[in-house]
């Protein structure tokens, strides 16, 4: 009773607020928040990134081992979603999206950090021996074509099971068995 009585004095005080009141009290799916993202409201994108700025950062994490350079990763993956939002489809997984715009920045910052590395190298600077066996794996990972590559930093820097990974890649699970499947066989055979 008190709430439809609370419907009807927002409905007298105009039916913007009370339908925002009704969107306020109802939880909303990713596709709806960013309808309401792409028509300017800033607390719906706002929402977005609280839904998915873990997993924003856990993957940037995973790809640059550094927990201030995916920090700072995650917020630029936020501000290209936030400039790109126009281009969304929104008949695409927002989460599968924002995955794909984040391994793309990280890429290209592995790719800029390759390249002061080689210099780095070619100029005498040593590298810090406690790290050389992550670098070990990193470099033999980054050998991997991009399919496999992906699966191994999916699976096991994510921590996502098969069927999360299916989802985001837009594969079926026996594809994502069979590419992890031979990503190990192809490390096993790096590492002799």
């Amino acid at each position: 009773m008190a709430t439809v009585y609370s419907l009807t004095i927002l409905v007298g005080a105009g039916i913007k607020k009370a339908t925002r009141y009704i969107q306020s009290k109802m939880v909303l799916t990713d596709s709806n928040l960013v309808i309401r993202a792409q028509d300017g409201d800033s607390e719906a994108f706002n929402e977005l990134v609280c839904r998915h700025q873990d997993f924003v950062y856990r993957q940037a994490l995973s790809y640059l081992h550094d927990r201030d350079s995916a920090k700072d990763a995650a917020q630029e993956v936020f501000i290209k979603a936030y400039r790109g939002l126009a281009y969304f489809h929104n008949d695409s997984l927002f989460q599968a999206w924002l995955y794909r715009i984040c391994k793309n920045h990280c890429l290209n910052i592995i790719r800029r950090l390759k390249i002061e590395e080689d210099a780095r190298f070619e100029l005498g600077v040593g590298v810090n021996p406690d790290l050389s066996l992550q670098l070990r794996l990193k470099k033999l990972i980054s050998k991997l074509g991009d399919d496999y590559r992906e699966i191994i930093i999916l699976r096991y820097y994510q921590d996502l099971k098969y069927d999360e990974i299916a989802r985001l890649l837009s594969i079926s699970i026996s594809t994502v068995k069979i590419r992890l499947f031979r990503a190990k066989k192809m490390l096993k055979d790096m590492i002799g």
